[in-house]
């Protein structure tokens, strides 16, 4: 038994049970969760709609809908500081929108009132949910013990996972010790541990190595396969998303965009460097 004598720097958002941070209500989905023509239709298992968020006077989601599906693995992508990290943290609950609903679990959501939704939540925050104080093994242990996972269905997926990562030399290490790199396996695996329907990875590739990127992705798409699953992963690494992703979205300035969506806005704005830049990039990607 491992006995907890630590100080959280960040609350545990995806936890079911634990006290949530004040504020952290997407209050806007109570609205619309009476109406019968407001439900987004069957088969989804995340739905987004019209998701905005300003932060002062700088608007930096414009109206984003997005829906996972079973089996949809979804890329977003877009320039640093294009909202990716705002809106995934919208999606799991961390930071409420400005308006905007999300339908989750089957009916539209309010984290305060609900937390337990968060259960089919799996998150990969850049690190900040871990632990530094801990070892991994210690920390494993933990969010099993958090989401009540059985401790032998712990035990052999957190093997497996160990196994596949080449993680076993480290998990005895201090998390606060660990390279970059190693953290984002570790975070992996805890995201992974309580088998969550919904995968949310914000730049889960970054600072890692090239082989590790190839097993990530591949234990990413195994999960969603076996799992019936779906997720969403952020980078501004395209070619580390292009193979895993089954679509691949450009968040530009706020708003998302499929690939009959950028021709427009290219053609609407023709002079825009920046943006026919992105299109060059996700057209050699093809």
């Amino acid at each position: 038994m491992v006995t907890l004598r630590v100080r959280l720097r960040l609350p545990l958002a995806a936890a079911p049970d634990l006290p949530q941070i004040a504020g952290v209500v997407v209050r806007s989905a109570t609205a619309m969760r009476t109406t019968e023509d407001s439900q987004p239709g069957s088969g989804w298992l995340l739905y987004a709609r019209d998701i905005s968020r300003n932060f002062g006077a700088t608007a930096v989601l414009d109206g984003v809908t997005l829906g996972l599906p079973v089996g949809a693995i979804v890329g977003l992508v877009g320039p640093n500081g294009a909202g990716k990290t705002t809106l995934l943290n919208i999606l799991a609950g961390i930071i409420p929108p400005g308006s905007g609903a999300i339908w989750l679990d089957g009916g539209w959501v309010d984290f305060d009132a609900n937390p337990e939704r968060r259960r089919t939540l799996g998150l990969m925050l850049n690190g900040r949910l871990l632990i530094d104080e801990l070892r991994p093994s210690e920390y494993f242990d933990f969010v099993s013990a958090m989401y009540g996972v059985d401790r032998d269905a712990a035990a052999k997926d957190t093997a497996e996972m160990v196994d596949r990562l080449r993680l076993a030399p480290h998990v005895k290490t201090l998390i606060k010790h660990l390279s970059a790199g190693t953290k984002k396996k570790v975070e992996f695996i805890g995201a992974l541990l309580h088998r969550p329907s919904i995968l949310l990875f914000d730049e889960p590739f970054e600072a890692i190595d090239p082989p590790s990127v190839h097993d990530l992705t591949e234990l990413t798409r195994d999960y969603v396969r076996e799992a019936g699953a779906a997720a969403i992963v952020s980078s501004h690494i395209l070619p580390y998303v292009r193979p895993l992703a089954t679509e691949v979205r450009l968040l530009w300035r706020g708003r998302l965009y499929e690939r009959d969506g950028l021709e427009q806005l290219l053609h609407e704005r023709h002079d825009d460097a920046e943006l026919e830049t992105w299109r060059t990039v996700l057209d050699a990607d093809q």
